[in-house]
């Protein structure tokens, strides 16, 4: 059932309410009353994961302000030497990896020939349509498990040899996604992600690392088709990683999936930097890195995908979760056929729900 205008994020009805429900958390919070006087489950969680600075702007905005997911940044590291040794011919700089804290992301880099990749996309689009193994509904998300060569494709070691330099020598992927930009395809406008909470309808988080003041998770994004300025290739806003979790206002004509809102922040065009990349090219990026994409003004698709990466010491999908409801998808999935992928070392921790890639590619 579709959900009416007002009664979205950034709606008359939808600020009226919320507001009122912060209120009334504010009230509880300054008279210390217990978490009973808290009736609805929604508020506990918000009361247990929202830093009084997020209620107060929320509340003193009438419902329109958020930061865009659970506020954190990472401190400069030490030095940029990488975290292990490898192969010299996927090994990075320490001038690389200083980029990389600099500007977000590191520069695209070959894995695998155009017309390899070129296959792979032909059979990717055409998977997207059939109803996925995992959840049991057509959905973009998490095909790696349900695809062999997906699998084989994201552990190559070009890519995890890089990532692991970053991270560290142990690696899990917890997600994919698949992103089609046909034809006229619209925008995706500036947003970052810590701590997955704005996800979840900023109720809890999905992956909580031991220290967010750490780089604790990394993105691969790859594209099917190549990626250009007129089809909406990636685009970065450079210094947003050290820079941290930003505000955005809720509403407006351009969002992120399901949900609308615009940047709280200006963005200097100085400051843009813009990812063309070639079929067979791999980039990786901090999803606290501000960045979107612009329409695809072209006659051709825009297929890529990417997948999220983690160190076993960061928990994903906490306590077992059943069930994951994603507010930016409007989709509820079911995690019972979900598990967190081994891509390099091992799990020794057992946080997570792990299984070697092997299983699946």
């Amino acid at each position: 059932m579709k959900v009416p205008k007002t009664l979205r994020p950034g709606g008359f009805l939808f600020r009226l309410i919320t507001t009122k429900a912060m209120i009334y958390l504010l009230i509880c919070r300054f008279f210390k009353l217990p978490k009973a006087f808290l009736l609805i489950k929604r508020l506990r969680m918000i009361d247990k994961y929202w830093s009084q600075e997020m209620v107060v702007n929320f509340v003193k905005t009438l419902g329109t302000k958020l930061p865009q997911d659970e506020l954190c940044a990472p401190r400069v590291p030490d030095n940029y030497q990488p975290k292990v040794e490898v192969d010299p011919a996927y090994r990075l700089s320490e001038e690389e990896i200083k980029e990389f804290y600099e500007n977000g992301f590191l520069k695209p880099f070959k894995v695998w020939e155009e017309e390899e990749m070129d296959e792979f996309g032909k059979k990717l689009l055409a998977r997207r349509t059939e109803v996925n193994s995992v959840y049991g509904f057509v959905a973009d998300r998490d095909r790696h498990l349900e695809m062999p060569e997906f699998m084989r494709m994201i552990t190559h070691p070009a890519i995890t040899e890089r990532l692991a330099q970053l991270l560290g020598p142990d690696l899990l992927t917890w997600r994919s996604q698949i992103f089609y930009k046909p034809p006229g395809g619209g925008p995706v406008g500036w947003h970052q992600a810590s701590t997955y909470m704005f996800e979840e309808g900023f109720e809890e988080p999905l992956i909580f690392p031991p220290d967010k003041s750490e780089l604790f998770m990394l993105t691969v994004w790859i594209p099917a088709d190549p990626a250009t300025l007129e089809n909406g290739c990636l685009k970065f806003i450079k210094g947003s990683l050290m820079n941290g979790i930003q505000w955005m206002r809720l509403g407006g004509d351009i969002g992120f999936h399901a949900v609308n809102y615009y940047p709280d922040y200006e963005v200097d065009p100085d400051s843009v930097i813009y990812a063309p990349m070639k079929r067979g090219e791999a980039l990786i990026f901090s999803e606290r890195t501000i960045h979107g994409s612009d329409p695809n003004v072209t006659d051709g698709n825009r297929l890529a995908f990417n997948f999220r990466i983690v160190a076993p010491e960061t928990e994903v999908y906490p306590g077992n979760k059943k069930f994951h409801r994603s507010a930016q998808m409007g989709h509820i999935y079911d995690m019972s056929k979900w598990n967190a992928v081994s891509i390099r070392g091992e799990d020794k921790t057992g946080l997570n729900q792990t299984v070697p890639w092997q299983q699946y590619g």
